[in-house]
């Protein structure tokens, strides 16, 4: 008899817990959205989105949720949409505890500047993707110009960190020489505050220009270019104090094998 009463017991707190449960859900898709918050984690200084940027993209896609109940709210397509502006690297939209719209953003970050002939003005990003230019913020990062015939509309889908320095697999855009040399100044600490501008001459040579004295460092094509790399560092904290200054020479260049060549003005 205790046995038959429990299981009925049992039974009864299910079926009420199942509809307690069930009147919950249904009373929270009718609540509407109040709140929506933004987030957005930056890897660096740069400010190519901001919260109001964020709104405004949604609105003008008719998704800002503010208003809409939650039942009519698809957080997938929220993050989908969020996702194509081209500033936003990454997303997640979520809904709180306390049942507002949360969208936490990570943004992409620019590590070069590209002009090419046509004066279109695009960037790397950090994950070797080319990003467009921004009207409202400009990347104060290193600029590569010359002789660039390539241009973003075409290219924005490669991923150029994907390419192996192995020559036989390697991409023979010259955009992919220049995402080898600017990463590395980007990951360097020293060489980025070294280093302004990369300049690709009809050749398709590097050209390096510093930021102090008036030399240009020939860099050459993009082979070997981490030993061209730690030459130049060594130069410039070691061997440059002992060889006389900055203004003192036109070239420096890397071409060579285990050696610099300095042409004095």
């Amino acid at each position: 008899m205790k046995k038959i009463l429990f299981v009925s017991l049992w039974i009864l707190f299910t079926v009420g817990l199942v509809l307690v449960m069930s009147f919950a859900s249904k009373s929270h898709a009718k609540r509407v959205c109040t709140k929506l918050t933004i987030s957005i984690d930056r890897k660096n200084a740069d400010l190519f989105i901001k919260d109001e940027d964020v709104l405004k993209f949604l609105s003008n896609h008719g998704k800002n949720p503010v208003g809409l109940e939650f039942a009519k709210i698809n957080t997938a397509l929220l993050e989908k949409l969020v996702l194509s502006h081209p500033s936003v690297e990454s997303c997640e939209v979520y809904i709180s505890a306390l049942g507002d719209i949360n969208i936490a953003i990570q943004q992409r970050s620019s590590v070069s500047r590209i002009i090419n002939l046509s004066n279109e003005s695009f960037y790397f990003d950090s994950r070797g993707f080319l990003m467009p230019w921004s009207d409202t913020y400009t990347s104060p990062v290193l600029v590569v110009n010359g002789f660039i015939k390539e241009n973003y509309g075409t290219l924005y889908t490669v991923n150029f960190d994907s390419y192996s320095l192995d020559s036989a697999l390697r991409s023979p855009l010259l955009m992919d020489d220049i995402w080898q040399i600017t990463k590395r100044i980007a990951a360097d600490t020293f060489l980025s505050a070294q280093l302004i501008q990369v300049y690709i001459t009809p050749e398709r040579i590097l050209q390096l220009i510093p930021r102090v004295g008036n030399h240009v460092i020939v860099l050459g094509d993009i082979s070997d270019i981490d030993e061209k790399i730690n030459k130049l560092r060594i130069f410039y904290s070691d061997g440059i104090s002992r060889s006389g200054n900055w203004n003192d020479y036109k070239t420096i260049d890397l071409q060579f094998k285990n050696q610099i060549v300095c042409t004095k003005k």
